[in-house]
């Protein structure tokens, strides 16, 4: 009868202990949005929340830890094309599905962020200075000065190869910190509504991508 006793407690013990881990573990599934963004393994790293901060797009962080930005939905951040050097520098290049206008042509966009994390007000122009003569000194920059952060920005068009966008320099005012970069998108060739998009990308989608660039 004790023997009996004591297999019971035995098992009872065994029960209790089992069910109270399971209760406790923690529960780890999380609804992901079925996007590219959150579908590419190496994308998906630098991504913070599955809430949207702008319609389309999703919080990324730098590697760095330098800044944040809004990173688009249909995008895919090329591991080859990354890199980073420990906390200084961080150069990014993600390509991104905009939509399918067409049954055969599609409108593509891509993006560029160079960070560098020491760059500060006192090397503005020189960093402009950069900025145009990449540009063949074709950009005309205008200025956007937010509460922290002065922006430096010039749409521009690549007519041989049918790119529109918008490209510039963002400067941290507040500490050190400064990003080159630029979003564009191109249609296959023979679209004839390209150029329809064009302004309403620029004015629109670019300015406001941009806008929510800050640094940490």
């Amino acid at each position: 009868m004790k023997n009996m006793i004591c297999l019971f407690l035995v098992i009872s013990l065994i029960f209790c202990g089992c069910s109270r881990e399971k209760s406790q573990a923690p529960d780890n599934k999380i609804d992901v949005p079925n996007v590219r963004a959150f579908q590419d393994p190496f994308t998906k790293t630098f991504l913070t929340s599955t809430n949207e901060v702008l319609p389309g797009y999703y919080p990324l962080r730098s590697k760095t830890g330098g800044y944040e930005m809004a990173f688009p939905a249909g995008g895919v951040i090329g591991e080859r094309s990354y890199e980073s050097r420990k906390k200084s520098v961080e150069l990014l290049m993600a390509t991104e599905h905009v939509k399918n206008l067409d049954p055969i042509k599609e409108v593509s966009a891509s993006l560029t962020i160079d960070y560098f994390s020491y760059y500060s007000k006192e090397t503005i122009e020189a960093n402009l200075h950069s900025l145009r003569e990449e540009n063949d000194n074709k950009l005309i920059l205008s200025k956007l000065a937010l509460e922290d952060r002065d922006i430096y920005w010039s749409a521009y068009t690549e007519k041989n190869y049918e790119y529109y966008g918008v490209t510039g320099y963002v400067q941290n005012t507040v500490n050190t910190g400064g990003i080159y970069f630029s979003y564009d998108f191109t249609c296959d060739p023979g679209f004839d509504k390209c150029q329809q998009l064009e302004q309403e990308f620029k004015q629109k989608t670019a300015l406001n991508w941009v806008k929510h660039i800050t640094f940490k």
